[in-house]
């Protein structure tokens, strides 16, 4: 941009200088007592042109050319370098206000919301820094209220979470007593009932069990607990404790990696749950280290079904709280938090989790966490905050 004002403002001051020059032999002629305001330099080229000029030939010697048109050259050179500095100072202070905007834009983009510019003058780039500054200012109030908000909801998702954990646990009580009642001899409506209002209560366990979890991601109490795991004990067992057998597992023996159990065994759970529940049978589990492409290498641990696989507009938002691919179900089975759940715990071990579908069909989901110990502590620390 500078370099097109520079160039703009030597072709205006030298079309200035033509049209003056065709100005003066069109109104000098007429009025001849005018010809004191021509150039020195005009009224000095012309008899040294004359004394040059060879009497018998009518002609310059090349000598004499040569002399004369460096003569002519140098007053030229030196109003295009006089014209040139003019025409950088007139840009840098056109420039220099806008470049200020430019970088305040760019901290603005990186996340810092209280750059500020100190406007200079009164012209219009003057009143363009004020508009920026009110509307940073703006911008900050409300990503600032923005926060809070999100803040208090938190709170009270975490609040009302465990302020409910003291009543279910008696309501878990009495339908543990249905239960047995029912065992013992309870029949028609009072039975229905009774499997109703437990299967509503475990329902509610679970989301307030899911729930007490997000809120720990959220403000930054959840921890690991690691320690050196078998793979394939650990999908075995995560199977076995919830009376899966339809599911089939390929993990090499031996394969060891340092993890917290829990959390894993949570995150293989609450895939290989979504996928009996959403996708279609069969569902298989599959374990393995894969190279990383520096020199180290990463667990991915695929889950796949073999169902109509994941809508192409919901495969960016599976991973997001209480998001449903299907918007004419009303309710689930689970508390619509497990996937969210599984991608947090894979982000506090350092690693992600990707979602999409098999080219041979169904959906496929695929953890991936580090399996370099060097470099395990670091990738959590570096995870960043938790996922909306």
């Amino acid at each position: 941009m500078r370099a097109r004002l520079i160039v703009a403002f030597i072709v205006v001051a030298l079309l200035a200088a033509l049209l003056a020059a065709w100005l003066a032999s069109v109104i000098l002629p007429f009025f001849p007592s005018l010809h004191v305001l021509t150039p020195p330099s005009k009224r000095l080229v012309g008899p040294l042109i004359s004394a040059l000029h060879d009497p018998g030939s009518g002609m310059l010697h090349p000598a004499q050319a040569t002399a004369l048109a460096l003569f002519l050259l140098a007053p030229a050179v030196l109003l295009l370098a006089v014209i040139t500095g003019l025409a950088l100072a007139a840009s840098r202070r056109v420039l220099l206000p806008v470049r200020r905007l430019a970088r305040a834009a760019e901290r603005m983009s990186g996340g810092d919301l209280s750059v500020r510019i100190e406007p200079r003058g009164r012209d219009e780039l003057a009143r363009l820094v004020t508009s920026f500054n009110g509307m940073a200012s703006a911008l900050e109030d409300k990503v600032a209220e923005l926060r809070r908000m999100e803040a208090r909801a938190r709170q009270f998702a975490g609040d009302v979470s465990h302020e409910l954990r003291t009543p279910l646990t008696a309501m878990t009580a009495v339908t543990d007593v249905l239960g047995e009642n029912e065992a013992a001899g309870l029949t028609g409506d009072a039975a229905a009932a009774a499997r109703l209002v437990c299967q509503e209560v475990f329902h509610l366990n679970r989301l307030v069990d899911d729930l007490i979890e997000i809120s720990r991601f959220d403000t930054g109490t959840a921890q690991l607990v690691t320690d050196e795991t078998d793979i394939a004990l650990a999908i075995a067992r995560c199977l076995r404790a919830r009376a899966w057998e339809n599911v089939g597992t390929s993990a090499p023996a031996g394969l060891t990696v340092r993890l917290d159990r829990r959390r894993f065994d949570v995150i293989v759970a609450n895939l290989i749950g979504n996928a009996l529940g959403h996708g279609g049978p069969p569902v298989t589990v599959t374990a393995g280290l894969q190279p990383d492409g520096q020199g180290g290498e990463y667990l991915a641990v695929a889950v796949r079904d073999h169902g109509p696989g994941l809508p192409q507009a919901a495969i960016p938002h599976v991973f997001d709280r209480f998001y449903k691919a299907d918007t004419a179900r009303a309710r689930s089975e689970g508390s619509g938090l497990g996937l969210a759940i599984a991608w947090e715990n894979a982000r506090l071990h350092g690693g992600h989790i990707e979602a999409g579908n098999h080219p041979d069909g169904g959906a496929a989901f695929t953890v991936i966490l580090p399996a370099d110990r060097r470099h395990q502590a670091e990738l959590a620390i570096q995870a960043g905050p938790a996922r909306l």
